[in-house]
């Protein structure tokens, strides 16, 4: 399985920027054929991170927990959002 780390501060509007920080240096695992096929994208998945990296939303909270970022985990599971992520790629590495 394919991952991402998170190596720059992901654009966005849904959080702060100090939010968005702590993604930095998190590793995520990209979303897999089974679960896209389980589990279609319904619509557009934010416009500044369009042609990003997938992730599921439920695997990159996990991954901020594992990171001891609990704080940060709990403000993306109160965020009215989809079941997936998206983070451009200018912001990633494949590891």
């Amino acid at each position: 399985m394919s991952s991402i780390r998170i190596i720059k501060t992901p654009p966005g509007t849904l959080a702060p920027v100090g939010v968005r920080k702590q993604w930095v240096g998190v590793i995520i695992p990209l979303v897999t054929e089974e679960e896209l096929r389980a589990n279609p994208i319904a619509g557009t998945i934010g416009n500044q991170n369009r042609d990003g990296y997938i992730v599921l939303r439920s695997k990159a909270i996990a991954a901020l927990r594992a990171a001891d970022r609990e704080g940060v985990a709990t403000y993306w599971e109160h965020i009215p959002l989809g079941m997936y992520l998206q983070f451009h790629k200018n912001v990633c590495e494949l590891v």
